[in-house]
């Protein structure tokens, strides 16, 4: 992710922006890439010959070159700033339409996004670490056989809540996405308390978690967290961020020599996004679990739990999770509404939850 520095020193560096920004002028547009060209042949025009045969390497009078003028009148209304204004205005509306173009909805919180990620793009990209990260656990005997007691659990549980992502059209926003995903569960036998999903649909769960859960409501809870994330749709928007933030970081240091962006960005923009998705993937698993029939007054317990005993001193604003207190905090507020569905939606009368502490 760093920068390497540029030894060719600041012509080489100058020469580099330029093609930076020529690329982008370019991907912005044919218009753009129109008045990108003009603009080059305006600012490199700097020698000429005149009548006599005469070379001249300096600017000639009435030409639209940027430079002194005689009046400040003539040069507030030159050529070269009628270009660079109508240059810059293009590059804005490019950017902007580019942006608008690209923006989708979550589900539900109904939340806007920029996502350049296709979802055919996300699952190639989930199906290969899905492959290498089976394949890197399988042989080091750490991946439990799909017969396995756990394995089932969690395969049982998850497909349940992965059904009702396909009738999601209720909630808004993109849900095209949820189509014909494969859904894979895997347990990996392991002391970490963690679970997550790659793009597509292959959730991973640490064989720690079931040391802190009780119940299949709190694992559904888990379960039904990542899930959300595939709905929202998170991998797709943090590979975007990414690629933003280099492009922009790469940019930033060819023009001034220095990276001085990582700092502010990381923390004022990178982890209180990541922040916002966590919080966002509870607020879309509550409402799944609740779909699925599992009683959503298990999620708080669940998130709560999963905190008990890994406190951190690490303050919430230099995290990537919000801090087990706001979690819980949120989720509570969240819950009549994830009530209504659940026992409006689910025959509650003599179901049995079962508890379980150790397997």
């Amino acid at each position: 992710e760093g920068v390497e520095p540029d030894e060719g020193g600041g012509g080489r560096r100058r020469m580099l922006l330029a093609q930076v920004l020529g690329k982008a002028l370019k991907a912005a547009g044919p218009g753009l890439a129109s008045a990108a060209r003009l603009s080059s042949r305006v600012a490199l025009r700097t020698k000429y010959t005149d009548s006599s045969g005469y070379t001249h390497f300096r600017r000639r009078s009435g030409l639209p070159f940027p430079g002194p003028s005689s009046s400040s009148s003539s040069s507030s209304s030159s050529p070269w700033n009628k270009t660079y204004v109508y240059v810059s205005g293009l590059v804005l509306a490019g950017t902007s339409a580019f942006y608008v173009n690209n923006l989708e909805v979550v589900p539900y919180t109904r939340r806007s996004h920029f996502v350049l990620m296709s979802p055919e793009q996300e699952r190639r990209l989930g199906s290969q670490m899905y492959r290498q990260f089976l394949e890197q656990h399988r042989s080091a005997g750490r991946l439990l056989p799909q017969n396995h007691q756990l394995a089932r659990l969690v395969r049982k549980v998850g497909k349940k809540i992965a059904k009702e992502t396909e009738s999601l059209s209720a909630w808004g926003g993109q849900v095209d996405h949820m189509k014909n995903i494969k859904w894979e569960f895997n347990v990996v036998n392991s002391v970490e308390v963690n679970a997550f999903v790659l793009p597509g649909g292959k959730v991973i769960v640490y064989s720690g978690l079931f040391k802190v859960l009780k119940s299949e409501d709190e694992l559904a809870m888990v379960l039904a967290h990542e899930i959300g994330h595939a709905v929202a749709r998170h991998n797709a928007e943090k590979i975007t961020q990414q690629m933003t933030i280099t492009m922009f970081r790469s940019a930033l240091f060819l023009a001034l020599g220095m990276d001085i962006a990582a700092g502010p960005l990381m923390l004022g923009l990178q982890l209180p996004y990541s922040r916002t998705c966590e919080n966002e993937a509870d607020t879309l698993g509550l409402q799944l679990m609740a779909k699925a029939c599992f009683d959503p007054r298990s999620g708080p317990k669940a998130m709560s739990r999963l905190s008990s005993g890994h406190a951190s001193a690490m303050p919430e604003f230099l995290s990537t999770h919000p801090s087990s207190a706001t979690r819980v905090a949120k989720l509570e507020k969240q819950l009549p509404e994830a009530l209504a569905v659940y026992e409006g939606g689910c025959h509650t009368a003599g179901r049995f939850f079962s508890s379980f502490s150790k397997f």
